[in-house]
């Protein structure tokens, strides 16, 4: 993981005057092994299919998601997230690296886990103005995951 002080100063800047919330936090127990369990996957690197709209990167960030069908070609997911915090590179050769599809594909076939939900959601990271993610988009991807009865979920932040 990167530090802080390899952000450039304008990423430093920004970092230490944003206004971070703290919650009280605490994992869900499982209620039933995760070999009985649909998990589903959720990550922040802005990833969406050639068909899809880009991420609108304005400066705020953009609150919207993307669905990602999980038997997709991953080699056909365009990168949107263009923080200048983080290489791209790792996630451009292997998509698994921030939407782990294949290694989940790989777990069920395995046994350890029961199964891999049709859809994965893609966010762009780096939101400055989180209200519309949190009041809007958060909970809809939510209920999408709840409605396909997704049990565990995976989020890769990026």
């Amino acid at each position: 993981m990167a530090e802080l002080s390899d952000a450039s100063l304008l990423v430093r800047s920004f970092m230490r005057a944003y206004r971070y919330t703290v919650s009280v936090w605490q994992p869900a127990r499982l209620t039933k092994p995760l070999s009985a369990c649909k998990v589903g996957l959720v990550t922040t690197a802005a990833f969406h299919l050639p068909t899809q709209p880009t991420f609108d990167l304005k400066l705020a960030g953009d609150p919207s998601f993307r669905v990602i069908p999980t038997d997709c070609d991953l080699t056909t997911l365009k990168v949107g997230h263009v923080s200048p915090s983080f290489d791209h590179t790792g996630i451009e050769r292997d998509p698994n690296l921030a939407l782990p599809i294949t290694r989940f594909q790989e777990l069920v076939a395995e046994g350890v886990v029961g199964a891999l939900n049709a859809r994965a959601w893609s966010f762009c990271g780096s939101i400055a103005k989180p209200a519309e993610l949190i009041a809007r988009t958060a909970p809809e991807a939510a209920a999408q995951a709840r409605a396909d009865g997704v049990e565990v979920a995976l989020l890769t932040p990026v």
